[in-house]
């Protein structure tokens, strides 16, 4: 657990820094993902851990193609799902998501935008319930990092509070 930790802490900088996450550090962290779980619970591990990284992927998908998750994260938390157990996995990711939740709702009082985000949300519901379709829910690329909160960085913060034994 300590290494996927360490992974997310260095996921977690470069996305607050970039907003990107490298595919390369996901890429390693599904290598060592299967190496810790192959090698604690044996090869009849596999199809678990594979399954949960496919129905995070395919839960969190519709989110990355409307514009709220980057790629990134979705790649990120696929990795970590298949890695976590069954239960942990989903509570680790309700952890994360609340984490970032909070830290989305703090930026947006410390910079007056609650009004305006919140405005917005309802223009973008109503628009959904009215036509049916999902549209990318910023308008350009400067608008989704002026708003973002990088996902990766409250993942780390849960995975530290899942080793302190708070799930």
């Amino acid at each position: 657990m300590y290494i996927m930790t360490v992974f997310l802490a260095v996921a977690g900088i470069l996305d607050h820094l970039t907003h990107k996450i490298p595919n390369l550090l996901t890429a390693l962290m599904l290598v060592f993902s299967l190496v810790i779980k192959t090698s604690g619970e044996g090869p009849a591990a596999l199809p678990g851990v594979v399954l949960r990284m496919i129905l995070t992927a395919g839960i969190f998908f519709p989110f990355f193609a409307i514009g709220t998750l980057g790629a990134g994260d979705v790649k990120l938390m696929s990795v970590m799902a298949g890695f976590f157990g069954k239960g942990r996995a989903a509570e680790f990711i309700f952890l994360a998501l609340l984490i970032a939740c909070a830290e989305g709702m703090i930026l947006m009082l410390i910079r007056g935008q609650m009004k305006k985000r919140m405005l917005r949300l309802a223009l973008y519901i109503k628009s959904f319930v009215k036509t049916g379709k999902a549209e990318r829910y910023h308008a350009c690329r400067e608008a989704e990092a002026e708003s973002g909160v990088a996902l990766a960085g409250a993942m780390f913060i849960s995975a530290v509070l899942g080793i302190g034994g708070l799930y």
